[in-house]
This record gives structure tokens, sequence and C-alpha cells, in this order.
């Protein structure tokens, strides 16, 4: 029910506040909520009442009802996140949501008892207490009998930047839960089911403020005493009726087929709202066709206060993150079109699964994320093209258009936002079954990636297999017969096989109770002539399921030959085509319907791609496909690269000495800088990476500055708690192995280097790290060795109040230190001729204050904006001795700092960070205060 593009640790741990056990697989009996409540602005609260007419649908004989208490899932903070991580949630410091139960009576007011009692662990292992009422009933309730009651409560939003349950800017939303939810027993086991009800809400807020609930139906009174009360209701059963409440919202409205659409936005954010009606009334139509029936008389779209690039759904009601609308036309216009309407397709899609079709949203999301994003995706496809770039091929030609059309235009939604993080999800061996409870969860790192990306890929795969006609019948079939109840993957199997006439048990047993996996591979293909054309025998392999694959020959004319192979799992075979041409080429699944881990051997030849200045300029972008390899070119070099798992690159540009004024042209070209690197990773514990630098590089004197590393990067996992179920993996340990050079290119001094560091980044927020660093003998060069050991910690002193210490010590261990593996004072800012030593001391200590600013929006040339203003202040320094006869004077330095801080949006939710200071030398020879600039970008 939620999409973020990007999210970090306490984001993901926030999107899993709601928990809840659910009722049986009919829907013939519904219970009831009249509820009527206030909104408390000063205290941030519903206050008010539900009478629930409470229906015993099990088949057990209740003497209790049982009600979850969302709210009181954010009642405590996450114990096991250092508070700097908790600080990027809240507004003020840690600020609770709750329930709180004021009185429970029967239909004639008389008073019943009732006790508060601890949730299950399902999704969170924290602040679980008084997440049920149990509420005891005078006599017992058995199945089909209905009993009432009424509840007064009180339900506190948090003031918070979080995606949901918050109040940011006078503005309030909540979509499932703010009032306690009836639950079924099952509820003290687990599961995670939003059962469905009829609701009708009366809210009454003061009248600066409007209202919008996710209902069929909605009426305003008159103002009275100053507040003004709105009427709710739905003509069919709902999970919630969920609500948005702010000071400065306003509302436009269209039409789709007798639905009301509803846009409520921000001030400044038209633009999006209006964007945002037409998508979605195409969405509608696309998604009625391919799905069924919409079931709503009114949507609701609301531009979400906070910034993000999310989306989230709700019963009538759909929810962006509001860097969707802020950010729309930033660095250029449109530039977030398309992501846009990718967001609202999916969280559309959830009012059919997920929200209109129910399921445990624990052990079984697949059904509401797999089948949205397969909803939203084909969608996307069916308007924008399936295999050509589609995320930003909107672009018009312009200066910065150009810029980020050549840097990420080549983006194809499924290709690259699906298929790419499956593939890297193999590669980092977090793969498992994407049907199981949060509990048996063993790689929670990759819950979100199998539950969304894999989980769509499954359902393209069983398109492959039984037809898109078929699979468009299954879904259509499955929205007719369980909307407003709770589906299960068996149920839908046995649907799916009924409709079908297909056994599909082997298929859901692998994809989705297993860890199957798929690869078909063309190994060759030899053509020989016949009396009639050409015979070739086609080489294959297959690993995985036996999927029907279609295995397609591109003939030197020109004509293309299909041919399906349906091989027998973890076999060679081979398929033998008469064509009356020679076969040139061979592509095994060319429209990517399976998930296949690796598409590079779906071709032969394997597929090279060259990017060259002199590329037509009608030629698509290549980027980074999933089946080719890439070798670009420019006039300063060469580089490589192969999906995410490795890159290279080779550069050669003139020197320039910065000290020397070039006075000849002719002279920039006597010398040069090349520089070689290397990053490849094999799986998450172990990678690569090459770095080499020759500077100063004269070929007639042979001479120039050499600076060699080639580093193995090995990572041990420990599985620290985060506050969630399920087994999180967190790289705790890493050991770097190098081995370079470094000095003058004539005799460089050959080094190794053993870096062994430990990160207790998410609870303590401190990082050490021990460095042992010795010349390799035997090279010409004396034998020699240095340590160094390095800690970071930040301090909590309040809210967005941090001081970072940063200390190092090194020293030597035994022989005589080259210059070049001297260490050196070059952190500070204020020295412009920094000391080195055989041996030193640094310490720093940083302040962080409030910032001046957070989220704010400053918009910059409509290139960017600015989101948050920081001020610190550091102190740092230190000494370094022993060899100073060779390089420096030794001698204590310190210098004092002042900055200012600016957090810039970058593209596609990646922050730019730039900061102007000033340096103050305090103690040292040769100080001078300097201002300084630090810039830090992804990329």
């Amino acid at each position: 029910m939620t999409k973020t593009i990007s999210v970090g640790i306490a984001s993901i741990l926030l999107l899993g506040l709601v928990t809840a056990a659910g009722l049986a697989d009919h829907v013939d009996a519904l219970s009831s909520y009249d509820i009527r409540v206030a909104l408390d602005p000063d205290t941030q609260a519903l206050v008010g009442s539900e009478q629930v007419d409470y229906i015993n649908d099990t088949d057990e004989t209740l003497d209790e009802l049982l009600f979850q208490l969302i709210a009181n899932n954010g009642a405590a903070p996450n114990p096991h996140l250092h508070p700097a991580i908790l600080d990027t949630q809240y507004i003020d410091g840690f600020d609770p949501t709750w329930t709180r139960i004021h009185r429970v009576t029967d239909a004639d007011g008389n008073p019943l008892l009732y006790r508060l009692e601890t949730l299950p662990p399902v999704v969170q292992t924290y602040s679980l207490e008084d997440g049920i009422l149990a509420i005891e009933l005078p006599h017992s309730l058995a199945p089909g009998e209905r009993t009432t009651v009424n509840i007064e409560f009180e339900t506190r939003f948090a003031h918070a930047l979080s995606l949901d349950n918050y109040v940011y800017r006078d503005t309030y939303v909540w979509r499932f839960g703010w009032n306690p939810i009836a639950i079924s027993p099952a509820a003290r086991v687990g599961g995670f089911i939003l059962p469905a009800a009829e609701y009708r809400v009366e809210l009454t807020v003061p009248e600066a403020l409007r209202a919008l609930g996710g209902a069929d139906h909605q009426t305003q009174s008159e103002e009275v005493a100053g507040l003004v009360t709105y009427r709710m209701s739905n003509d069919r059963p709902a999970r919630s009726i969920p609500l948005v409440i702010g000071r400065d919202l306003e509302v436009i409205h269209s039409t789709w087929n007798d639905v009301d659409l509803v846009a409520a936005f921000l001030p400044g954010d038209e633009t999006a709202a209006r964007l945002a009606l037409s998508y979605t009334a195409d969405i509608l139509a696309s998604h009625t066709e391919r799905l069924g029936p919409f079931g709503y008389r009114r949507l609701v779209i609301v531009d979400s206060p906070t910034p993000g690039f999310y989306g989230m759904a709700a019963d009538g009601m759909v929810f962006v993150g509001r860097s969707l609308a802020q950010l729309k036309d930033m660095p250029v216009l449109g530039a977030y079109d398309r992501l846009f309407e990718y967001l609202l397709a999916h969280e559309t899609a959830h009012l059919w699964w997920g929200i209109g079709i129910g399921t445990d949203f624990d052990a079984e999301n697949w059904i509401s994320e797999g089948f949205a994003e397969y909803a939203s995706i084909s969608y996307f496809e069916e308007k924008h093209g399936a295999f050509k770039p589609n995320l930003l091929s909107h672009l018009g030609s312009g200066l910065v258009e150009d810029i980020v059309s050549e840097q990420l235009g080549y983006l194809n939604l499924r290709q690259h936002l699906s298929e790419a993080m499956y593939v890297d999800l193999l590669r980092l061996d977090f793969d498992e079954a994407i049907i199981k409870p949060m509990t048996d969860v063993q790689y929670a790192n990759g819950q979100t990636v199998r539950t969304y990306n894999k989980g769509y890929l499954v359902l393209r795969a069983l398109e492959a297999l039984l037809g898109k006609e078929t699979l468009e019948m299954i879904l259509i079939e499955t929205t007719a017969t369980w909307r407003g109840n709770t589906l299960t993957v068996e149920a839908f199997q046995r649907l799916a096989e009924d409709v079908s006439g297909t056994d599909l048990a082997a298929f859901f047993d692998g994809w989705l109770r297993g860890d199957e996996r798929f690869d078909a591979v063309v190994n060759g293909f030899d053509t020989i002539a016949s009396e009639t054309g050409f015979s070739t025998t086609i080489r294959l392999q297959h690993e995985g399921t036996p999927f029907p694959v279609v295995v397609r020959a591109t003939l030197d004319d020109g004509a293309i030959v299909d041919v399906n192979w349906l091989p027998e799992r973890d076999t060679t075979s081979s398929l033998r085509l008469e064509t009356v041409s020679p076969v040139a080429s061979v592509h095994v699944d060319p429209n990517e319907m399976f998930p296949d881990a690796n598409r590079f051997n779906n071709h032969y030849p394997r597929r090279i791609l060259i990017d060259h200045p002199f590329r037509s300029a009608d030629a698509p972008p290549i980027g980074r496909p999933l089946d080719a390899y890439v070798i670009s070119l420019s006039p300063v070099g060469i580089s490589g690269s192969f999906r995410n798992d490795h890159m290279w690159s080779l550069t050669a540009l003139p020197h320039i000495d910065q000290n020397e004024t070039l006075t000849d042209l002719s002279e920039a070209f006597k010398s040069w800088d090349l520089t070689a690197l290397l990053a490849a990773d094999v799986d998450r514990r172990l990678s690569f990476s090459a770095l080499g630098t020759v500077t100063e590089l004269d070929v007639v004197r042979r001479s120039g500055k050499l600076d060699l590393r080639i580093t193995a990067h090995v990572r041990a996992f420990t599985n620290p708690q985060i506050g969630t179920t399920g087994t999180y993996w967190y790289p705790t340990h890493r050991l770097d192995i190098t081995f370079g050079a470094r000095g003058a290119l004539s005799q460089p001094i050959p080094f190794a280097s053993l870096s062994f560091m430990r990160s207790d980044l998410l609870e303590l927020y401190l990082e050490n790290a021990l460095t042992i660093q010795a010349g390799i003998p035997g090279f010409g060069v004396d034998p020699f060795a240095t340590i160094e050991w390095s800690a970071m910690k930040r301090f909590h002193l309040a809210t967005l109040f941090y001081l970072d210490i940063d200390a190092r010590f090194g020293g030597l261990l035994l022989g005589v230190v080259p210059t070049e593996f001297m260490f050196s004072m070059r952190r500070l800012q204020a020295f412009p001729s920094p000391p080195s030593g055989t041996h030193q001391m640094y310490g720093r200590a940083k302040a962080s204050l409030p910032p001046l600013a957070r989220n704010d929006g400053y918009a910059i040339l409509n290139l960017t904006r600015v989101q948050d203003v920081a001020v610190g202040a550091f102190i740092q320094g230190g000494r370094t001795w022993g060899g100073c006869d060779r390089s420096c004077e030794s001698g204590v330095r310190v210098e004092v700092a002042g900055l200012i801080t600016f957090r810039l949006d970058g593209f596609l939710g990646s922050m730019i960070e730039f900061s102007i200071g000033y340096a103050y030398p305090m103690i040292g020879p040769d100080g001078l205060a300097v201002p300084f600039i630090e810039f830090t970008a992804p990329f």
C-alpha cells in the first residue's frame, strides 16, 4: 500500500506501524462502525466515540471482543536506533501516536469491563504494549450473532515528517486505524489483515480547516460556534475512512465515468494536482479494462505535505509525496511527470488489490504489492513503450535537458526499477520465498524488492505461461469474487487454475513459496548449407524452472524466426532450424517475459554496445542495459560496464600545473595525467576496487608520479536488532586488503595495507578503524610499517543538536618511512602547508546545531530547491612528529571554523550538500585565516 522510490532505514521501519489480524473469507455479514470524533488542534488528537455493530463471523463462541489500537505502535520510540537516526523522522524530537480508551459500554449505556493487551511482534518488536483492547461480554456471542458496543477513545497524531499518522504544517494525515478496529481472536497469534466493514463518520473540525475523507459520500454542515462537521459514508465495504485535514488545502474536481475525482493540494502545487487528475482518468480506464470495475464513486488524490518520492493508498484516497509536485519541473520541465504517473498508477491499483481485495500484509503482501506493480507497469508500458527508454524520453531539447538525458535518459521503468533490482537481489544473495511471515524472513533487507519487484516479475511470468488474455480474465474474476474480502495466495491459485484449466502448483510452490531461479542460455549455433537453404543447430542451456521460452533467430536478410523451446530442468539441449537464409544471431526470451537471472547470456553472439560521440542524435541512449556489455568512448578516454556488477575507465588529460602560468598552449601537451579505475561487486561479502593515477607523465623523459591501489573489500555481516521482525543483515565489519605502489614512476615504492573497520552506526553512531601499512621489501625499498587507529562518534545533545568527535592516532612500527607514506595534517583548512611526520595525533570536535530551516523548499533558478540550512562549528588540530628533518616542521596546530550548510534537492531523490566556512588558526606557525568550500554530491 506504500510505494517509495528511495527510503532510509528509519523510514522503512515506520512503514510497518500497522499490524492486524483478520476475518474469514466471506462478506455476507459485515460489522459496522458509526464514528463521531472532533479534532482538537491543541492536543493534535481526534476525540470521540464509535458505536460498533459487531458480527461474530467465526466458528467459535466469543466471550470477549478484540480491537486493535494501531496508533499505540507509535507510542514509544524505537529503542534499537540511535536518536540521531530517529531525528530525521520527527520535527521536535520523538512525538508519540497513541489511542487511549476512556470508556466502553453496551448498547444500553451499561459499562463493560475491558483490558489492554500486548500485540504480538508481527512487523515490529517494540511499542507493542496496549496494542489490543479486549472487551468482556456480559453474555457469550454465538457464531453469526450480533452485539453492539460503544467505545469512547482519543487518538493522537505525531508531529513528524513521516509518511502516515502525522501532523505537519497544519496538515493531518491518517490512513488506517485512527479508531479501534475489530479483529478476530487470531490477532493474538499474528497476521496483518485489515478487515472490511461498513463505515460512517462524523468529523468536527475548526472552520479554518478543511477535511477530506476517502469515502463515496461527503457532506459538510454550516459553521456553528467556529466548528464545521463533515459526514462521510460508503456504498460498499471499506477497510477504513482515511483522513486528510489541513489549513491550506485547496481542492479541484473532475469526473471519470460518474466517479468524482478530487485533487487536494497545497499552495503552489495546482499544476501537479491538475496533472494528477488527467493521469488518474487514463489510469482508471486502463485498470478497469485489465482488472474489472472500479468499485468506488469518489477518489481523492492528496498532495502530502511531507517531502519524498512516495505514494500511499487507502480506501477512496491516494497520497503522493510533495517532492513530486515541488520538483515537478526541476531541473527541467516535466522532469518527474512519468515517475508521477507511474506512482499514481501503482497506488490506484491498490483500490483493486490490497484495499479493494484484502490480504495478509504480513505473509502474503505479494497480493497487494506484486499485483499493483503488475497493473501499473502494464499500464505504463502500454502507453509509453516497453523496451525503449521511457522514464525521461519525453524531455525536450535544451542545455540542462541534454545533460539530464545524457546521464539518465536511458532509464526504462521495468528494466531499471524492477528487473535490475531483482538481479542485484540475487547477486547480494538476499533472495528467498516471497510468501512467508516476517518473523520467518531470513533476509529482511530484500523484503521490499522481493514483494514489489520480484513479485511483479512472477506475475509477468504467469502472463507468459497462461497468456495475457487469460491472466486478465483471472484478475477480473478475482475482483468480482473477492472485492471487500480477504484473499489468500492459496485461494488465488485455485481460482487461477479453475479459470485457466492449468495446474499451477509447481509454479506457485517454486516462485512464491520457494526461492526458485531461472536462467536460459544460448551457447552458440552452427549453420550448414542444405539443399533447400540452411540448417542451423542452436545450442541451449537451462537452469532452474523449465518455462516455455521463445527462441528468436534473426537471419542475414533481416527476417525473424520464432520457435518455442520447453527445456528440462538444469539441462543442455539443442534446436534445429531450416531457413532460406543463414542465421545471424539468436536471442532467448526476446520479450523478456521471465525473471532471468542473467540476460547477457540470452544472446549469441553476446551483445557488446559501443557508445561514442558520433552516434546518431536520434539513437536512444545506451545507458546500462541488463543484456549487454557497454563500452563508451569519449575524447578523454574509454570506459566499460556491465549492469551494476562492475565498471572501469581509462582517461588521459593534459597536465596543467595550477601554480604556473601557461603561456604556450603546446606546453600543456608535454605532460599528461592518466587515471585508471575499476569497481566490481562479486556479492554482498566481496568487492574489488582499483585506482591508479600517473600525474605529470612525460613520455620523452619517462618521468611522472604514480599512485596505484588495488583493494579487496571483504565484509562480514551481523544481525542487529533494528526494531523489525525478520533477520536484518548489517555490514558490521569490513576488511580492506590493499596492494599498491606510490612515488616516482621510475622507482615507485610498493606497499601493502590491511585495514579493519567496525561500524556501529545504527545503535551507537560509532565507527572504528585500524590500519597497518607496510612497504614491501625486495623491490629496492627498505622495509617499513606504520599503524593508525581512527574513530568517529556522534553524541546526541538534543533534538537535531549533535557533537561529532573524530580522533586519529598513528605511529611508526619499524624502519624509515618514505615521505609519501608519512602522516599528514592535510585535514586542516587554515594551514596551507600542513606538516607531515612518522607519528600523528589528531582530533576534531564539531557541533551541529538544529537547522535554521528544515524542508524549506526555497527554489533556486528553477534548478533545485533548498531543503535544509544548518550551521555548525568545529575545532580541530593535532601534531605530527618524527622524520621532520626530511619533510616539515614539527609542532602543534589547532584551528577553529564555522560553516553554514545548504542541503539541495538532487535528481531522483538524491541530496547535494554545499557548505561555506571560514577557518581561523589558533595555534601553530604559518596559519592563515581562510574561507573554504565543501561540496558533496551523489556522483
